[in-house]
């Protein structure tokens, strides 16, 4: 039986396809245990966490498929002892260039700060009509650094320098330098050289984090935007240096612990209601066109490695 965890939206064409390769159960939210306990395929998405205790619910499990570049909400160690295969986006570079959610996600959040938009847009509530208390900045000849250059640090910087502005990057791997840009030596030197930090660098547990306490302090007076993962930040030192107003601003997609206990969270919207923080629910991914996209992709990975035309 295939499984499909989150259902919400799913595509239909894709379901279609896994009806013709099994039968294929939704949850509704409702004893999950009774749920994965006849699952030999199991597609998730990003809101549960795929720990020991979870899997150990599906004894007959041989496939996980996640629509996914990132692997952090599953437990890789587990999967490996018990030969569970993993299908995902990793490593898919040609298809990925083409799905674009995340790279306009960071776009959006970089315009959003520099025009306060978390403030300046009105409602009922919000109702003060006062255009120099919201006044901001462009992104034309600003200083904007990147910290990886993959797929979505590559399509970022394309669309920042189209709106003229200045953009560096500092990449681990040796990245063919886009023209017009201006490569660093060390996140160290891309932060000293920079007005705004765009953290686009993919993630692989062990990795450890990029963003420490000494490049948080050199954040002092700049923005900082985080789409990649949490863990590659010291978030407990990010939100310190955030309560004593250390940032001109930060927007973030993503925190620590988002599929269980997301302690970090009433922190982080207790200071968006003063400064100018912008918190999105890990939405970088998450739009109709690219969630149908990469799931329709992922069940055409499947049936092949299942050997189905």
């Amino acid at each position: 039986m295939i499984g499909i965890l989150e259902p919400s939206d799913f595509s239909e064409k894709a379901v279609t396809q896994l009806k013709a390769i099994d039968t294929v159960r939704m949850y509704d939210g409702k004893n999950l245990k009774a749920f994965l306990k006849d699952v030999h395929i199991l597609f998730v998405r990003l809101h549960y966490h795929l720990d020991a205790s979870l899997l150990e619910q599906a004894p007959g499990l041989e496939v996980i498929c996640t629509p996914t570049t990132g692997l952090n909400h599953i437990d890789l160690e587990y999967c490996r002892k018990k030969h569970i295969r993993i299908i995902s986006l990793k490593g898919e570079t040609a298809f990925l260039k083409t799905i674009r959610a995340t790279p306009e996600h960071t776009l959006g959040l970089v315009i959003a700060l520099y025009r306060n938009y978390s403030k300046a847009f009105l409602s009922s509530s919000h109702n003060e009509w006062n255009r120099e208390k919201h006044k901001g900045y462009e992104i034309y000849g600003s200083h904007i650094g990147i910290i990886g250059l993959g797929r979505v640090g590559s399509i970022v910087s394309k669309y920042l320098q189209n709106m003229g502005a200045i953009v560096g990057y500092y990449d681990i791997a040796d990245r063919k330098t886009r023209a017009g840009t201006v490569k660093y030596k060390s996140v160290h030197d891309l932060i000293k050289n920079s007005e705004t930090v765009l953290l686009c660098s993919s993630y692989d547990p062990g990795t450890g984090s990029i963003i420490n306490k000494e490049e948080i302090d050199l954040l002092e007076g700049k923005y900082f935007i985080n789409t990649a993962r949490a863990e590659l930040t010291d978030e407990t030192y990010l939100l310190k240096m955030a309560q004593r107003k250390h940032f001109r601003g930060i927007a973030i997609d993503v925190i620590t612990h988002e599929q269980t206990t997301r302690k970090t969270l009433s922190q982080w919207l207790t200071l968006a209601e003063r400064q100018n923080i912008i918190v999105t629910p890990h939405i970088g991914g998450a739009t109709f066109t690219s969630m149908g996209r990469t799931e329709e992709f992922i069940t055409g990975k499947l049936r092949a490695a299942l050997g189905k035309k």
